[in-house]
């Protein structure tokens, strides 16, 4: 499917902003000694997601990536998983004292910096760069749930 350069331009201007994104995001969890998926996974369970699978989900990685990661939070002193009592199976993944202070010291940084930028802009910017971004992703998901669909 061709486009006109116009249309091409700019989506690939997109998506090269969306990828400095990701690796201004990177970059700081880099810069707090931590992997994407450590540093991501802490947050996570700072905010309340109790399980690997609900990390999992909501980070939309393998559950393998997500394990080594976990196996280097718990290795730092970060995070402990307990069974729950009616799953022994199933473990709540929960901050360690030393990992709670980490994410106050260092992560929730992150979020200030977010709020500053985020300020910077106007509330009709703020509008139209959620509902853009959320627009975006619903059309494109669309498209490949209909590709699969397609292909069975």
């Amino acid at each position: 499917m061709k486009q006109d350069n116009t249309d091409t331009h700019t989506l690939k201007m997109f998506r090269e902003t969306t990828m400095e994104l990701d690796r201004l995001y990177s970059a700081f969890a880099r810069s707090c000694g931590l992997s994407d998926p450590e540093f991501w996974s802490l947050l996570l369970i700072y905010e309340g997601y109790e399980t690997q699978s609900q990390i999992s989900e909501q980070l939309s990685l393998s559950r393998q990536t997500l394990n080594s990661a976990f196996k280097q939070l718990i290795k730092k002193g970060f995070v402990r998983l307990i069974p729950y009592e009616h799953n022994q199976r199933t473990k709540q993944a929960v901050l360690t004292e030393s990992g709670e202070k980490y994410v106050e010291e260092h992560i929730l940084t992150l979020h200030q910096m977010e709020e500053q930028a985020w300020r910077q802009m106007t509330s009709e910017e703020r509008r139209m760069l959620v509902e853009s971004s959320r627009k975006f992703t619903n059309l494109l998901k669309n498209i490949r749930d209909n590709e699969k669909n397609k292909d069975n």
